[in-house]
């Protein structure tokens, strides 16, 4: 992979971060800052519906979108380790849906990704970043974002695809892993960044769209799913730079208990 290549794993990497952060954490459309030193990520987007069940899971569309800056307006730092926990009442749901593999996907364009693994498609979006090259002013790329399930079995997997063409055309995958959580969060993802001495590119701005459902069983499926018991839904993150910055948050939403 060329320098520029793996600039953008690791801005998809960052990006598959923040998506994972903004899912089952954001309800309203409403930004939600998280802060830490020279550090800034806004976050924000809604689900629908937004009034949901006590005991029972509802399927829901999550649309979530954000921005990463630094406060003195320098170059945003490259990530380097990202673990995340999502609340107990929201969950992935993936058995009988179709899946997608690293294979499949490398070195194809967006339209091509879409059309050999369009039944795992379960999102899109965008990415935007900049690019810092050595003795050169730094500059903006972006791409669209597909996001398709890679689960197998019962190994819960999300692959995301990025193809942008600045500073030349580049296609790039990367995958999440999926676990259980602990105490009140009952879902996490960790996600380890290679680190790179050449070079930095960091993600400046992202939206996305996530939703699918697929007929398993007789029945009708869906990925995301949610119940409201007690009026709000929560998420919690950590953030770890090549820097030696770290930035942690905790996010609450409020939403609707019905029935």
């Amino acid at each position: 992979m060329t320098g520029a290549g793996k600039k953008r794993l690791r801005t998809a990497t960052l990006l598959l971060a923040l998506v994972a952060l903004g899912a089952l954490a954001v309800s309203a459309s409403q930004a939600q800052i998280v802060k830490s030193g020279n550090l800034q990520i806004e976050i924000e987007g809604g689900f629908a519906p937004k009034a949901l069940p006590k005991k029972r899971h509802a399927p829901i569309t999550l649309n979530v979108e954000g921005s990463m800056a630094t406060l003195d307006k320098t170059h945003v730092p490259a990530a380097k380790e990202i673990f995340l926990e999502f609340d107990r009442n929201g969950k992935l749901f993936t058995k009988g849906l179709a899946s997608c593999t690293l294979g499949k996907l490398q070195s194809t364009l967006t339209a091509q990704a879409r059309a050999t693994c369009r039944k795992a498609l379960i999102g899109t979006g965008r990415v935007t970043a900049e690019i810092a090259l050595p003795e050169q002013r730094p500059f903006s790329a972006g791409g669209p974002l597909l996001i398709f399930n890679g689960s197998k079995g019962r190994k819960q997997e999300l692959i995301f695809h990025v193809y942008a063409n600045v500073p030349a055309p580049t296609t790039v995958v990367t995958t999440a892993k999926i676990g259980k959580g602990k105490g009140p969060y009952g879902t996490s993802a960790r996600v380890r960044v290679p680190s790179i001495t050449s070079g930095q590119g960091s993600l400046t701005s992202f939206k996305a769209t996530l939703r699918k459902s697929w007929n398993s069983g007789g029945r009708k499926q869906n990925l995301l799913l949610a119940r409201c018991p007690s009026g709000s839904l929560k998420a919690r993150g950590d953030i770890k730079f090549v820097s030696g910055a770290k930035l942690s948050g905790k996010i609450i939403k409020p939403c609707k208990p019905k029935g």
